[in-house]
């Protein structure tokens, strides 16, 4: 039994901010813009050989000239309908962020909440448990795609930039898991959400600070 081993780098897409002049946003520790990593091509996620298994890692490495803030990580899974209508995988994101020395490690999981449990509370699709996030769907037509989404949860909201200067960045990895053996070719669509800051600004109180009132 192998496992086959796939990566997507999904193309980053920015939009700036506008709005007040450039010394407003500096007093206000305003954001830059927002930077959308997207994978637009609906990359294959291959089917594997005969009693193979397969993972999946979907790569970013911000622009280490800027501080972000991740507001949002989502990937769709789409597979056309077969024989079978069940979808299993796991997931996680990892992160990893510039420290003097090293690198240190942030996790956060990508999870497919499962859509409907049995009297035993679990949901077991083709042995896979309720506890690995599977989702099945009916089949509606066999070109009809069965859709499963992954969503990070507990996303770190602490800023992200490289801590000990601009020669590193911060890489993050979405990384995926099929539970069972031999699965179909899926289509995979993917989308992280970041604010864009300046280095400077990813020092500054006013971003790094709560707003208190009284």
């Amino acid at each position: 039994m192998a496992v086959i081993h796939t990566i997507i780098s999904p193309t980053p897409t920015h939009t700036p901010f506008t709005g007040g002049s450039d010394q407003e946003r500096l007093t206000r520790g305003a954001a830059r813009g927002v930077t959308t990593y997207f994978d637009s091509t609906a990359s294959n996620w291959p089917a594997t050989g005969a009693g193979d298994n397969r993972s999946l890692s979907i790569s970013i490495s911000l622009d280490r000239d800027y501080a972000y803030v991740m507001t949002d990580c989502s990937a769709a899974f789409l597979k056309i309908n077969t024989s079978q209508n069940s979808m299993g995988a796991v997931g996680f994101m990892e992160i990893g962020i510039p420290v003097p020395g090293g690198t240190d490690y942030a996790y956060s999981p990508m999870i497919s909440h499962a859509d409907r449990q049995d009297s035993a509370g679990s949901t077991a699709i083709s042995g896979i448990q309720a506890r690995d996030y599977n989702v099945q769907y009916p089949i509606i037509d066999a070109s009809t795609p069965s859709i499963m989404v992954f969503q990070a949860e507990d996303i770190p909201r602490y800023m992200l930039y490289p801590f000990d200067n601009t020669n590193n960045t911060v890489d993050i990895n979405c990384v995926f898991s099929e539970a069972a053996e031999q699965e179909a070719a899926q289509t995979v669509r993917f989308a992280a959400r970041f604010i864009q800051y300046d280095i400077s600004q990813a020092y500054d109180w006013r971003v790094q600070s709560p707003t208190l009132t009284r």
